[in-house]
């Protein structure tokens, strides 16, 4: 018999937040950590309250834990920490660097031997967790990276009360109660949770257009479109443009004409509402329009092009074309400071650490046009808190890209984001985020029209995104203008009618169908829809028309509705088209008269 001797083995273990990978045990030990967070709001600010429980078990008799380690980012400041073990009170040491809080922690008489188990409670406060953002709350939680000798459990506690609920969750709870959300084991990096449906960013943006030619030209501008999952509330355009269309990608382009050496500053201003589920007045439009996208959505271009397609024979969903964007391309920070010279996919599967978001954007769609995946590019914003978790990338002000795939099933467009994926761990394929403002939507070419931002003459801050918490009001007007209407016709001609259709609204009106009745006409076409109309545009309407009896004099009475509301009325004259060939017999013969008579007196004198 002999007395083996315990090893006092010191074993720091790090549970690293957010932007440091989390170090795994040893195989010495087991831990299973409990992480509760519970939210507290006072007026505006959010504060979350913190508790960790740390079980250490022993899976050996020579060796045992005697410190443990937490490592937060600055901005996350902590404050009221208390920490026990399982006997006492336990005093820890923080430690502060340019960007990390350091928090170790000692056992003050820590168990030994085979199946013991040490246990830490820590408590604090943490603000800058939970972000109160404009309508939502958001969250990034860390998670423990190996799983083989730990479990970890997350729970978050909302607000009793609150009106927030859980709309994005990535992975999904296995827990959803209502007030409660808890995660068992996670395999993701981190945990994102979206509290709020919807939200609403004030966005204010300048355009700056010049002329530098000797003759007059135009050009269009790309104001935000209405998309699947952004709903656009204009408040100004100013000056206003000759004209707004939607072209064929779904852009909301704006066109202004410039005298030779013009210059002019646009400035947009309004409200955008993004949506964590799609917008189901959206759909029908989506699956009009897709019928013409999809002659070109499979084209090869400058930028979307693979050198050698063949190198890829294995991926063939758009899931597979993700992961492979994903996982292969490196996100280089340094290219932030400096101009980025966009390398497209070819040049990105070169150079894969080379990568920002444009040359992720490129990769998929390259890649999935390649394999018969429709795909397209969205230039836009991206509302980041963290430019190390979500980095943007566009040189011009604070842009950001990301890519779509059409999904042929559900006949909807799916936004990804492979770049945040990358970067923060978070699952962006399943969904967005609240946090995506589209401004140009790019499948026919990779650079047409340019993105809000891109316009620019001289370094000036040209765009200024706020999240606010209130929705704007729906202000729809569509009215009737410049109507050209005879009030008096024959029974033989044809005639046209002409009116402009104009959309004074705030928002993009969806499903507008006019139709005109009139009692003794036949009108050709007496009905027409549009399945979207954005604020500013107008449409020229002619319809042809002539009377439907004949010779009959009768008034007919016209009426021209707008989704069943009368906007206009007025009154035809109808009269048979041998009344006006009697009516100039008559007048002939009555001028014939007058000429005799004329001619008889002055015969006489």
């Amino acid at each position: 018999m002999y007395n083996k001797k315990i090893m006092k083995k010191i074993l720091v273990i790090l549970f690293l937040f957010l932007l440091f990978p989390a170090i795994s045990l040893a195989a010495d030990f087991k831990s299973d950590y409990k992480v509760e967070y519970t939210i507290e709001q006072t007026d505006n600010t959010i504060k979350t309250k913190v508790a960790f429980k740390v079980a250490i078990t022993n899976l050996k008799s020579d060796v045992y834990v005697k410190k443990f380690a937490l490592i937060f980012p600055k901005p996350f400041l902590i404050s009221n920490l208390k920490a026990n073990d399982d006997k006492t009170e336990v005093a820890p040491i923080v430690t502060e660097t340019d960007d990390k809080i350091n928090l170790e922690l000692e056992f003050s008489d820590p168990k030994t031997g085979r199946d013991t188990t040490n246990n830490f409670y820590l408590n604090f406060y943490q603000v800058g967790l939970f972000q109160q953002s404009g309508n939502i709350w958001e969250v990034i939680l860390p998670t423990m990276q190996d799983k083989e000798q730990s479990t970890y459990q997350a729970i978050v506690n909302l607000p009793a009360g609150t009106d927030k609920k859980i709309s994005i969750a990535k992975p999904k709870p296995d827990l959803n109660n209502g007030s409660q959300m808890v995660w068992n084991n996670p395999s993701t990096r981190t945990i994102y949770a979206v509290f709020g449906d919807r939200q609403y960013y004030q966005t204010d943006l300048i355009y700056h257009l010049r002329n530098p030619r000797l003759t007059p030209v135009y050009t269009d501008v790309a104001f935000p479109p209405d998309t699947l999952y952004q709903k656009i509330y204009v408040n100004s355009i100013d000056p206003q443009p000759a004209s707004v269309f939607i072209e064929e990608d779904g852009n909301y382009l704006g066109r202004y004409y410039l005298n030779p050496k013009e210059t002019k500053a646009i400035n947009f201003s309004g409200v955008i509402e993004l949506f964590s589920q799609p917008r189901e007045e959206m759909k029908p439009i989506l699956r009009s329009t897709i019928i013409q996208q999809k002659k070109y959505l499979l084209n090869e271009s400058k930028y979307w092009k693979l050198d050698n397609p063949e190198d890829f024979p294995k991926i063939k969903t758009p899931e597979e074309v993700y992961s492979y964007v994903t996982s292969n391309l490196t996100y280089d920070f340094s290219k932030l400071k400096t101009d980025n010279e966009r390398l497209g996919a070819a040049k990105a599967l070169l150079f894969p650490d080379r990568a920002v978001c444009i040359e992720f954007s490129d990769l998929f769609v390259a890649l999935a046009r390649e394999k018969g995946i429709l795909a397209r590019e969205v230039q836009g914003y991206g509302f980041s808190q963290d430019s190390r978790l979500r980095p943007l990338s566009l040189t011009s002000d604070i842009l950001h890209s990301w890519p779509e795939y059409y999904d042929q099933k559900n006949e909807l467009w799916m936004a990804v984001d492979p770049t945040w994926e990358n970067t923060s761990g978070i699952d962006y394929y399943s969904s967005l985020d609240l946090n995506h403002v589209a401004f140009a939507i790019h499948g026919k070419r990779p650079d047409y029209p340019a993105a809000a931002g891109m316009y620019k003459l001289e370094d000036t801050q040209d765009i200024l995104i706020k999240p606010i918490k209130t929705k704007p009001d729906d202000r729809i007007a569509i009215v009737l203008d410049s109507i050209a209407l005879a009030e008096k016709i024959n029974d033989s001609n044809n005639y046209t009618l002409k009116f402009k259709l104009r959309n004074n609204s705030n928002i993009f009106v969806n499903n507008i169908e006019y139709r005109i009745e009139a009692d003794g006409l036949t009108l050709n076409p007496s009905t027409a829809k549009f399945l979207t109309m954005p604020p500013f545009e107008t449409k020229d309407i002619e319809i042809k028309y002539q009377a439907r009896n004949k010779n009959i004099q009768s008034v007919s009475s016209l009426k021209i509705f707008l989704n069943d509301k009368e906007m206009y009325t007025a009154s035809v004259k109808i009269t048979p088209y041998y009344y006006e060939i009697a009516l100039v017999g008559a007048l002939v013969l009555l001028g014939v008269l007058v000429l005799i008579l004329l001619l008889r007196i002055l015969k006489r004198n």
